[in-house]
């Protein structure tokens, strides 16, 4: 069994401290049925005499409930892989996560892409939770919901603020490119304002005209001083609208945006104007519970990247010498014990981690491969997991390719170890030498241990 004498796991956890949230853990709920029944796995004894009142049977039975159907989960995700890597075609739906820093707050939205197997796409939104997942340093995290069924989603992520760069050609066109925008060449001075960056167009003196929401706004004056102008900013660089002519208008949202522009607009920076360049190059991983109405959970973890280079990463027989990757993994465990075809014992909860990779590229002395582990394990409130540990062991790396896949050990206390699998793949490049390694990685785990199940996803850096 997975428990030392005398230990009630979600006690050891150091998940008794009230803080609960769904499935997330079964905390005191745990401890409390545990000594109410007289369990040895949270001291046994028997007598819960001065014990402070525990909580509602049914909030004990839907709590355990929860735990079992995670675990279920967990164990049926290992099973559709078959020869032991991760096989979304079991799910047929990927999380498509979007993530924009706009200097002062993160936001995340989420999405999916694809149709279940055997099933209809699932209706609803995801909604973002107000209660955020455990903090890590560096990344943001968000928490969301979606129908009634208790679909549940965790994302983590690494976007940074906007760049903050001369109004330059140069940065300009930078600007265009990570921003997915089309167009020519953008001079300097003059630029000329078309469709495609519209989104970027922001009034600082028509928008103060207009404070009641979306309205438009047309030419005024006549002969050669008709047209329209006003203040606002590109991209964040501050200067001057403006547009000759009778058929000059422009749309501005309640926000002061750009929604629409009539004529032939010009846009000249101010001096000292800077132009803000997204970072659209950032990681993102998490976990997803998800569950068509009436049917059991489904489990899988995701990372990937965003960016303009979010497809390159392979590595080439030219790599050679090491590269060490350092970041953040986050999951979910459920442990059960069954006696005699009934649940004893049930918890699950949420953990992150910090990871830490070693990839050896080619070379005379390096087959290529990279390993590496997760240690510091916390739960949902910040508390340490001592003894947890996942050893990501060596997986080979292959020319022409970014992926790669190998096998996980794991261990949440003394005598407590399994095994399990885990599957990466790099991402980006530190420059444009032949040499140039890797910048990222992102990946996910598993370990299956005697009547526990873990499982979770990660994101590394040079």
């Amino acid at each position: 069994m997975l428990r030392r004498p005398g230990v009630c796991l979600a006690c050891r956890n150091g998940e008794g401290n009230g803080t609960m949230s769904r499935f997330r853990t079964l905390t005191t709920l745990a401890c409390a049925a545990a000594l109410t029944a007289g369990l040895a796995a949270c001291g046994g004894g028997g007598s819960t005499t001065g014990t402070p009142a525990g909580p509602a049977a049914e909030d004990i039975a839907a709590e355990t409930a929860r735990a079992v159907a995670l675990a279920a989960a967990l164990e049926e995700a290992k099973a559709t892989r078959g020869d032991g890597r991760f096989d979304d075609t079991a799910h047929m739906v990927v999380p498509v996560v979007t993530a924009a820093h706009d200097g002062t707050a993160v936001a995340i939205e989420v999405s999916e892409d694809g149709t279940p197997q055997g099933g209809s796409a699932r209706s609803g939104a995801f909604v973002e939770e107000d209660d955020g997942p455990a903090a890590i340093a560096g990344w943001t995290g968000a928490r969301f919901a979606r129908g009634e069924a208790g679909e549940r989603l965790v994302v983590y992520t690494d976007v940074g603020a906007p760049e903050a760069a001369a109004f330059t050609p140069e940065n300009l066109n930078r600007l265009a490119q990570v921003s997915g925008l089309s167009g020519d060449a953008l001079p300097e001075t003059g630029l000329a304002v078309v469709p495609a960056y519209y989104p970027l167009v922001a009034s600082t003196s028509l928008a103060a005209a207009s404070p009641n929401g979306s309205a438009t706004h047309r030419s005024q004056g006549t002969g050669a001083d008709e047209g329209l102008t006003f203040m606002g900013t590109f991209a964040g660089g501050t200067g001057t609208y403006a547009c000759s002519g009778s058929a000059c208008s422009v749309t501005l949202d309640d926000r002061g945006v750009a929604t629409g522009m009539g004529g032939d607009w010009t846009f000249s920076p101010g001096s000292g104007a800077m132009v803000l360049i997204p970072d659209y190059h950032h990681l993102q991983f998490g976990w997803w519970l998800s569950r068509e109405e009436g049917g059991p959970y489904g489990f899988q973890s995701f990372a990937g990247s965003t960016g303009i280079d979010a497809g390159s990463g392979a590595v080439s027989a030219s790599m050679t010498g090491s590269a060490t990757y350092r970041g953040a993994a986050a999951g979910v465990y459920a442990s059960t014990d069954i006696a005699g075809g009934q649940v004893t014992r049930a918890s699950s909860g949420e953990f992150t981690a910090e990871a830490r990779l070693t990839a050896h590229f080619f070379g005379a002395q390096d087959a290529g491969e990279i390993a590496g582990e997760l240690v510091s394990f916390r739960n949902a409130a910040g508390a340490s997991m001592a003894g947890w540990r996942v050893t990501l062991e060596a997986a080979a790396l292959s020319a022409g390719s970014a992926s790669f896949a190998g096998t996980s050990e794991g261990t949440v206390g003394p005598g407590t170890s399994g095994s399990g699998s885990w599957e990466g793949r790099f991402h980006g490049s530190d420059g444009a030498e032949s040499n140039a390694r890797p910048s990222d990685v992102t990946g996910r785990f598993d370990v299956h241990l005697p009547g526990m199940q873990i499982a979770g996803a990660f994101g590394a850096s040079r």
